[in-house]
């Protein structure tokens, strides 16, 4: 099932405009306490994938549900916009 994008994102400018740029804000996250360097580097990839498919301006192909609450933060603008519809994704909190 493919999770829809956020059409509102591209009504506000955000300061992340380049899939580098993406790269360094996702890196800026700290590691959860509890998450071993595996699971947070494949928590990150995901988050990376997002935002390319952002750039690309096509659905993400993959599931999203119950995945850390940090990488829901990974995938919004440093604005607070969601890359994704919200609401097509179930989350634990």
């Amino acid at each position: 099932m493919a999770v829809p994008m956020n059409p509102h994102i591209w009504q506000v400018q955000s300061t992340i405009q380049t899939l580098e740029d993406a790269r360094r804000y996702i890196d800026g996250f700290t590691r959860p306490a509890g998450f071993n360097n595996h699971a947070w580097s494949t928590t990150k990839r995901l988050a990376l994938l997002v935002w390319r498919c952002h750039f690309e301006g096509r659905a993400y192909n993959r599931t999203l549900n119950f995945l850390h609450p940090t990488f829901y933060d990974m995938i919004r603008t440093p604005e607070g916009v969601s890359l994704i519809r919200e609401q097509s994704v179930r989350r634990l909190n």
